[in-house]
């Protein structure tokens, strides 16, 4: 049985917020390295928003992992 999507979504955006903070970076620092906006990158985190293949391929970029 597959998880709900919301709870993937929740899942992909606490990673994201666990490498972010490993990486000591502030939300506004990763959102100015990825390119995306402050508010974007935090829904992305929170499980609101679902990223496009290129916004997670420059969410990586910027946290200097592979996607």
């Amino acid at each position: 049985m597959t998880e709900p999507f919301e709870s993937r979504l929740h899942d992909l955006g606490e990673f994201i917020r666990d490498q972010r903070r490993n990486a000591r970076l502030s939300l506004r620092k990763l959102s100015e390295a990825a390119g995306i906006s402050n508010p974007y990158l935090s829904q992305i985190e929170r499980g609101l928003r679902k990223p496009s293949a290129e916004i997670l391929q420059s969410i990586a970029k910027g946290l200097r992992i592979s996607a």
